[in-house]
């Protein structure tokens, strides 16, 4: 299932690693090793009346030793369709060094999405920058994006360090030592603090070769409302584990003891399966939204953007966040050049959604009915879904704009591990599984070898003992469109895979409406305009999200529109009355009703 979920830390080295392997960057990156970069939030409270809360953040960089109009440090534009901090004329990114000010120059490379600032002359010593952070304004117009902005929330603020820290280049294998440190001295004294690199005042990383990337891929939390639980005072052992949210767990509309607690259990468990020794923490970071439902995954952290006026179920949350926990380990990384991500988020999504249905089941934290209920609703997905017949190239492109075709690495790529999983069982007898590859791609990334795409391609060659089928495997899910599943597949586990046909999913608007907040597009004939859905109603509020009616093929669409100033409510069934094929699983032996 997917609620809207980006795998950000794939994307911060996907990005890194296209923008410097052409070896032709625009501008001279660090010529050697950078030292130490010492980074400081210091939190501004009640700054100005129309800001509650700004965020000061100041960088210092031990002698990089640049040239005039070499590139000191860089900020994407965007991720996605949310903006980065611009740090522009109008709020300005200020250096200095050993000579004193050092003017910067602004670049813009489109192309990689890069803001880049230049040095005016050769620096002299340690090169200190400060800049100002400031929230994001958003409204209910704001389309559902990326988790990575910053927002004010309850006086205090919260977003990730890839939207609003500039930091020299990453450089592969090249370490650095990064220090984070909070500054309280313009806060009250009630004031807490937490991100995904720990609860300390200051904290250094100590993955080094990764320590860029790892700052970027954080979240950090600020003010003087933020809730622990469990609370850290509790037990020794709780400091592993937190979940953090503004204001009061009664405006939450789930239980937060309960999320806390499955995922604390399912984050051990998954630590145990992937082999995992570190004794990183793994947090939560909860936020409201005007409109959205969803979340990102980051460094062993997680942020999950809760709308109180949609109804979601605990075992929903539950598959998420076992969706995101697994982000932590199978992951593989891009292939040079690539930066629309299309050539390995099949992957990270894809396994990421194989373990979210299996592991919970494997660990008992999962029925079999909750676990038979996950696996179909996934399968339904895929095959209803209207853009099923899109290339993984195109539903990259337009992913952001389409939330059919955002869905579609997720669902496929749960389709292709099936796949592989049931040739590595027929190749070894039934000794191994899809595990074997996927763990021997892990272990390699761990090393700092090669896990791209064509390692990929060779570790599956050897689990199945035929490298040809592994490629065109790959080839048939990065086509996209029907993709088959022998009836054996889920043999191992009592299970048969059955054909049937179910309705195609039909919004009977343009998606985009979900966004513009205005329908259009309504479908002559279909459910939504029989419901009374039209052209130019003003969309109100969404009491069911997208990815809800998507994944499950029982649930109504649920809108309170506006039309000529006159609220009103409509409930209908989002399908076409077109069916298409698909498959499902079932328990062995069991008569399915088409077949009667």
């Amino acid at each position: 299932m997917l609620l809207e979920a980006s795998l950000l830390l794939s994307s911060f080295h996907a990005v890194s690693a296209a923008l410097r392997a052409d070896g032709s960057p625009a501008q001279q990156p660090l010529v050697d090793a950078l030292p130490s970069i010492n980074v400081t939030f210091t939190p501004i409270f009640n700054a100005t009346a129309t800001l509650p809360a700004i965020l000061g953040i100041s960088l210092s960089l031990s002698s990089p030793n640049l040239p005039a109009n070499a590139s000191l440090v860089e900020l994407s534009l965007a991720f996605g369709n949310v903006p980065c901090q611009a740090y522009n004329e109008t709020n300005p990114l200020l250096a200095a060094d050993d000579h004193g000010v050092l003017d910067l120059k602004i670049t813009d490379d489109e192309e990689h999405n890069l803001r880049r600032w230049l040095t005016s002359r050769p620096t002299s010593g340690a090169v200190n920058l400060s800049m100002t952070a400031l929230p994001r304004k958003v409204d209910i117009t704001t389309p559902i994006g990326a988790r990575v902005d910053l927002h004010e929330l309850n006086g205090g603020l919260l977003g990730s360090a890839f939207s609003m820290v500039p930091l020299p280049a990453p450089r592969l294998n090249t370490p650095h030592d990064v220090t984070f440190c909070w500054d309280l001295s313009r806060s009250p004294p009630n004031t807490s603090f937490a991100s995904s690199l720990g609860e300390d005042l200051c904290t250094e990383i100590t993955d080094k070769p990764q320590a860029i990337q790892a700052l970027q891929s954080s979240i950090f939390a600020v003010g003087t409302t933020i809730h622990r639980y469990p609370p850290a005072s509790q037990s020794p052992e709780m400091s592993q584990f937190g979940l953090f949210y503004f204001g009061n767990a009664t405006d939450i509309p789930f239980s937060v003891v309960k999320l806390a607690d499955y995922i604390q259990a399912l984050f051990i468990n998954m630590c145990g399966f992937f082999d995992d020794s570190d004794t990183r923490p793994y947090r939560v970071f909860l936020r409201p939204s005007l409109r959205g439902f969803g979340g990102a995954g980051f460094l062993s952290s997680f942020m999950l953007e809760y709308f109180p006026s949609v109804k979601v179920e605990q075992w929903e949350l539950e598959w998420l966040l076992a969706h995101e926990i697994s982000h932590n380990w199978p992951l593989m990384d891009s292939t040079p050049g690539q930066t629309s991500g299309a050539d390995n988020t099949w992957y990270n999504e894809g396994i990421a959604t194989y373990y979210q249905i299996f592991l919970p089941y494997r660990f008992g934290k999962t029925t079999r009915a909750g676990f038979l209920q996950q696996l179909n609703m996934n399968l339904q997905a895929y095959y209803t879904n209207p853009v099923v017949k899109m290339s993984n190239e195109e539903a990259a492109e337009r992913m952001w704009q389409n939330p059919a075709a955002q869905r579609l690495p997720y669902h496929r790529g749960l389709i292709y591990f099936l796949r592989m999983d049931y040739l590595v069982r027929q190749a070894s007898d039934g000794n191994l599984g899809i595990d074997s590859p996927v763990l021997q791609l892990l272990e390699r990334k761990r090393k700092g070898e090669a896990f791209d795409l064509d390692t990929w391609n060779l570790l599956a060659g050897e689990a199945t003992g035929n490298a040809t089928r592994a490629r065109d495997e790959y080839s048939d899910v990065a086509a996209g469109g029907f993709l088959g599943l022998p009836p054996q597949t889920l043999s191992h586990i009592g299970l048969s895979v059955i054909a049937t046909t179910q309705e195609r999913l039909e919004l009977g608007f343009d998606t985009a409406s979900l966004n513009s907040r205005v329908i259009s597009g309504v479908v002559p004939g279909s459910r939504a305009e029989e419901a009374g859905v039209r052209d130019g109603d003003a969309i109100v509020e969404t009491r069911v999200m997208y990815w809800q009616v998507a994944d499950d093929i029982s649930r109504n669409m649920s809108l309170r529109l506006e039309r000529e100033g006159v609220e009103f409510d409509v409930s209908y069934w989002p399908r076409s009355r077109e069916k298409v094929p698909g498959l499902q699983s079932v328990e062995t032996g069991t008569v399915h009703r088409e077949d009667l």
